[in-house]
């Protein structure tokens, strides 16, 4: 993989010079944005409108960090594409609840989706590609299959959604490694937090996800006791989210203000206490990640007991229809 840092140019500049980069058609909005930081293979931190904000590219889902070198190397390959400082364009499809921007990412080079893609280091997520972009985006990721560039060079590659829905991620529990020393100590719930949604969402999904299916005919009974179960985790998850979110933006608040700790040192000259301020400044969006990471690990969830809800709600109304026709 060659890096481009060398090579890019400023939105900006390319702006000035009559050059247009391509627009999303279905984008809800667009931007330029600088970037902050990359977190893995397909999210980043960026400045958009003066505030810090949280990008996804849309369509592709990049390894998890925790798996094996190939997260490793599908972050350091967006790192490469987008370094910190520079400019993107961010065409946003939508905004989850959380604030997260799916969205279309665009340097100086083209659509950093499609490049990921061809480089190896992300899959196409076929899960919501429709549409136009279907063709364009299997045709980057078959390329790079064929050459068995990045992700592909596994010969039984486990994609990253499954990766997730089989309970292998271990970086809600690994992310409260990084709230340590005076971190922990001034917020130590938000330590424990990482974990334990974790937690509570596989006890309340257990039933759901790994229950062997059966031969015999289940009750009616036996049905609604299990959707009373699931009723019951969902409420427990959904409190766990909120608790979570909470966590989030107390840290990434705490983060700004030593942010801007560091400015005014700078401005005062003073620049040893800009650069602790700064390195308070990082660990506090570090542990932010790995709060934001548990959030989106328990908003998957969420969404998954929402179907086994609707899923099984849908199971008892069918049998209560059949018994009544047969009586």
């Amino acid at each position: 993989m060659t890096s481009r840092t060398s090579s890019l140019v400023t939105v900006a500049a390319l702006a000035g010079a009559g050059f247009a980069l391509p627009v999303a058609a279905q984008a809800q909005s667009s931007g330029t944005a600088r970037v902050r930081s990359v977190v893995d293979g397909d999210t980043f931190w960026a400045d958009l409108n003066g505030r810090p904000t949280r990008f996804r590219l849309s369509y592709v889902d990049a390894p998890e960090l925790t798996q094996g070198r190939w997260g490793r190397l599908s972050q350091e390959a967006l790192q490469n594409i987008i370094p910190t400082g520079s400019l993107v364009q961010v065409d946003t499809l939508y905004v989850t609840p959380e604030g997260l921007h799916i969205a279309q990412v665009y340097n100086s080079d083209g659509l950093v989706n499609l490049e990921m893609l061809r480089q190896g280091h992300a899959v196409v997520y076929e899960r919501f590609l429709h549409g136009a972009n279907r063709q364009r985006y299997l045709e980057a990721q078959e390329g790079a299959q064929t050459a068995r560039l990045g992700f592909w060079q596994q010969r039984n590659p486990v994609m990253p959604w499954e990766f997730r829905e089989a309970g292998m991620q271990t970086s809600a529990f690994a992310g409260a490694n990084v709230l340590n020393g005076s971190f922990i100590r001034e917020n130590p719930t938000a330590a424990a937090g990482v974990g334990i949604a974790t937690v509570v969402v596989m006890v309340g999904l257990s039933k759901l996800l790994w229950k062997k299916p059966s031969q015999k005919k289940v009750s009616i009974r036996q049905m609604e006791r299990d959707l009373k179960q699931l009723q019951r985790s969902l409420t427990t998850t959904l409190a766990s989210r909120k608790q979570l979110e909470r966590q989030y933006d107390e840290i990434l608040q705490k983060a700004e203000d030593w942010y801007v700790r560091a400015e005014q040192a700078t401005q005062h000259h003073n620049d040893s206490l800009a650069r602790d301020a700064l390195v308070q400044r990082n660990q506090h969006m570090s542990a932010a990640e790995a709060v934001r990471k548990s959030l989106d690990e328990v908003e998957a969830q969420v969404v998954t007991l929402r179907e086994g809800i609707s899923r099984v709600e849908s199971q008892i109304s069918m049998a209560k229809l059949e018994r009544e026709m047969n009586n």
